[in-house]
């Protein structure tokens, strides 16, 4: 999320209910970057503990109605080309 290399990161599709992991294709590979059209890559030289980007972003993260990942109601694209996907869960925040 930061445009820094991170060992491990899980984004799950959450309701006060139920969690689900995020799906993504199989042949997505550990250190594929999520992007998201229209928004540019540009990833941070250093990271600056002082900034709060999650923070920033985590309240426009959602599940779609047809089950997608959004960002600001833009489809995230694992690798630029597929999209992670809820199994059940629609309209609720990513986390």
């Amino acid at each position: 999320m930061r445009g820094i290399e991170s060992c491990a990161m899980v984004m799950c599709a959450s309701s006060p209910e139920k969690v689900e992991i995020m799906e993504v294709d199989p042949s997505a590979k550990p250190g594929d970057i999520v992007y998201c059209e229209p928004f540019t890559h540009r990833p941070d030289a250093q990271l600056n503990p002082k900034k709060k980007v999650w923070e920033t972003v985590a309240p426009d993260l959602m599940v779609s109605e047809d089950g997608k990942a959004t960002y600001k109601g833009s489809v995230l694209l694992v690798a630029g080309k597929t999209p992670m996907t809820a199994s059940t869960l629609r309209n609720v925040n990513v986390k």
